[in-house]
């Protein structure tokens, strides 16, 4: 069975996304997924249920959980009549902490002292009356820390073991992408852009598209404004240049190019094939 790979866009203010229900609910993930995120989950008026592949969890009020990076995850029976706090925060804030910087380490809350004080500063939260505010972006940012601080230090745990969701669907990413490529192509679209919103870095997520889809990502790109200003030049007796700029050549010369590379045949041929 595959899996969706929840992709987090975290807070300007702060390295977290903070969900709190029920006032966040309808940004809420209900379907099994997964993301590279770490993430806290704090019940201040439960029962919630967590669901895993291999179990459900019952988190009642003032309990504290955690979820490991790509583990497969979801919550069921959601209602407003809940109050709890999703946290989710990357890796690489943490990391630079582990021994070796460039680990992935596992954590479970089960240390009665780290869960108690995770807990209570997870609680502080609601003091927070504006999530982006300025002032309680300092609060915000000591949360987090103090509450990485206990999981770093007593909650670590190698020995846990959950299904990874890049071994069960890593073609989301690309779907996410090629989906994001024909929402924005008459805009212009760096690789550090793209590579940001599904949660990568450039040169990973370089050769990530390369291996699924076999064509690089600014190859596809073009692909896309080529059938685009084609089509405009089709239905709209666009002239060259106009489909060009419309669909985000950066000038004529580039879909000319483009065009004879994919096509073996220019702009204004394939127009004249295309309708005959």
């Amino acid at each position: 069975m595959k899996h969706k790979r929840f992709l987090i866009e975290c807070s300007k203010n702060y390295a977290a996304k903070i969900f709190r229900c029920p006032e966040s609910i309808n940004d809420f993930e209900f379907t099994l997924h997964w993301h590279r995120d770490y993430e806290f989950i704090y019940v201040e008026k439960g029962p919630l249920k967590v669901q895993k592949l291999d179990c459900e969890i019952i988190l009642n009020d003032g309990d504290v959980y955690f979820i490991n990076s790509e583990e497969i995850h979801s919550y069921n029976d959601v209602t407003s009549d809940l109050k709890f706090v999703v946290i989710n925060f990357p890796i690489k804030s943490i990391q630079p902490y582990f021994e070796s910087p460039t680990d992935c380490l596992k954590f479970s809350i089960t240390d009665p002292r780290a869960k108690a004080k995770i807990a209570g500063i997870i609680h502080g939260l609601n003091e927070c009356k504006d999530l982006e505010g300025r002032v309680e972006t300092l609060k915000i940012k000591a949360i987090l820390n103090d509450a990485c601080f206990y999981l770093v230090k007593y909650c670590q745990d190698p020995e846990i073991e959950f299904v990874l969701g890049s071994d069960s669907d890593d073609f989301d990413c690309a779907k996410s992408a090629i989906i994001y490529m024909e929402q924005n192509f008459r805009k212009n679209i760096p690789l550090d852009e793209i590579a940001k919103y599904v949660g990568m870095t450039p040169a990973h997520f370089s050769k990530y598209f390369k291996d699924k889809t076999d064509i690089t990502f600014s190859k596809y790109l073009r692909k896309i404004r080529l059938e685009n200003a084609i089509a405009d030049m089709l239905n709209n007796d666009a002239s060259v240049k106009f489909a060009a700029l419309n669909n985000g050549f950066p000038n004529v010369n580039s879909l000319i190019l483009t065009c004879k590379e994919e096509y073996g045949r220019t702009p204004l041929e394939m127009k004249a094939y295309k309708r005959t």
